[in-house]
């Protein structure tokens, strides 16, 4: 099958000979034309002749001159014919090059088609490579904190003595919030996790220290003032620091405050705080560091939005201020969110010490009589 460029160039090497032709046909009608007049001229003179050898020669040459243009008749026929038969090659190869322009648009359309598959492919086997890839790297992290967890387990009596024995007296956590660029809701996250413990079966047995545009001083004050059962953090953060507030009027990015940092901060006091809860975003690498103190840590596995951070405290510390145990807080707080219909639900991470069952740790106990002594009231 010839192709739409080989009969385009067949199709102009036709019009050429054409042309050449239609150029011979015109010459040679112009001089049948001239010669049938110079006929027509010597046989009129022939008529007029005075003698009758003068009529004898205009008659010869009348004739000469008919035989000339029966000769250019002839040549007439001839280029004619050869116009006719260029003009119906022209119509053959107009007919195949529309023949082939459809066939080539076919199979261009085809190639179209094949190459957008193609691509498709090569899109989703790079979508599925960099999927393999971040759940290998998320793999490869939980194998690390897995492991620095299984290597405490030499410490594992130590690690069970943190947890402060129960003891009537009122839970107090330390509640840090920190948005010094101002992008985050974390007033209306404190104000529902208050309203919450309001509402809770043991209320009067929760006192919540909440520090906002929390500095790095005040999480120090807090814990050696507060002494606090729970040391929660809402805020910025990453893999690898917490943002706290600078104390600054001005707007900043915050003080970045490394994760090693604020585990030791941890450690420094003489009583470490029993939970930790950073509800804040891709804090749950951090978690192994927090295990080194404190018997139960929670975070984040990736960037989690406002309402579903809210959500989660707002539930978990209701279920703690109810009486249940962290683990049931935990997963009380998760379910919460399954109901609100919000996309991160799996992103809380529970990490505990070895040897610590957060089954069976509850952080609010409640007195034999129902009430707390008159100077441990909230």
């Amino acid at each position: 099958m010839s192709s739409s460029d080989y009969v385009r160039r067949q199709l102009i090497d036709l019009g050429k000979k054409r042309a050449e032709h239609e150029k011979k046909l015109g010459e040679a009608r112009a001089k049948q034309a001239k010669k049938n007049e110079e006929a027509a001229g010597y046989r009129q003179r022939a008529a007029k002749a005075s003698s009758a050898s003068m009529q004898s020669s205009y008659l010869r040459q009348a004739n000469s001159a008919e035989q000339a243009a029966l000769a250019e008749g002839k040549k007439v026929a001839d280029e004619s014919k050869r116009v006719a038969e260029c003009s119906k090659k022209e119509a053959t190869l107009n007919s195949d090059l529309n023949t082939a322009l459809a066939r080539e648009a076919t199979a261009n359309e085809r190639e179209r088609k094949r190459k957008e598959a193609a691509d498709k492919q090569n899109r989703l086997r790079e979508a599925a490579a960099l999927k393999n890839n971040y759940e290998q790297q998320l793999r490869i992290e939980r194998s690390k904190t897995a492991a620095m967890i299984s290597a405490s387990e030499g410490r594992m009596s130590a690690e069970i003595s943190k947890l402060r024995p129960p003891q009537v007296e009122p839970l107090r956590i330390l509640y840090l919030t920190a948005a010094s660029r101002g992008d985050l809701r974390v007033d209306e996250e404190i104000r529902r996790v208050k309203a919450g413990v309001r509402a809770a079966t043991h209320r009067d047995l929760v006192q919540i220290e909440h520090l906002p545009a929390a500095t790095p001083s005040d999480l120090l004050d807090g814990l050696s003032r507060f002494k606090p059962h729970i040391v929660h953090f809402s805020g910025h953060s990453n893999e690898t620091v917490l943002v706290f507030d600078t104390g600054s009027d001005a707007p900043s990015l915050g003080q970045r405050i490394t994760a090693q940092a604020f585990a030791r901060a941890m450690s420094a006091i003489d009583l470490p705080p029993t939970l930790v809860v950073l509800n804040s975003c891709k804090s749950e690498t951090q978690l192994a560091g927090l295990l080194a103190t404190v018997p139960i840590a929670i975070g984040m596995s990736n960037s989690i939005k406002d309402g579903d951070a809210m959500t989660f405290a707002a539930r978990f510390y209701t279920t703690v201020a109810d009486g249940e145990s962290v683990n049931s807080a935990y997963l009380m707080a998760k379910v919460q969110m399954e109901f609100n219909g919000l996309s991160g639900t799996d992103l809380p991470v529970m990490a505990s010490a070895p040897g610590v069952n957060p089954s069976e740790v509850k952080l609010v106990i409640p007195p034999a009589g129902g009430t707390l002594p008159a100077d441990q009231m909230v």
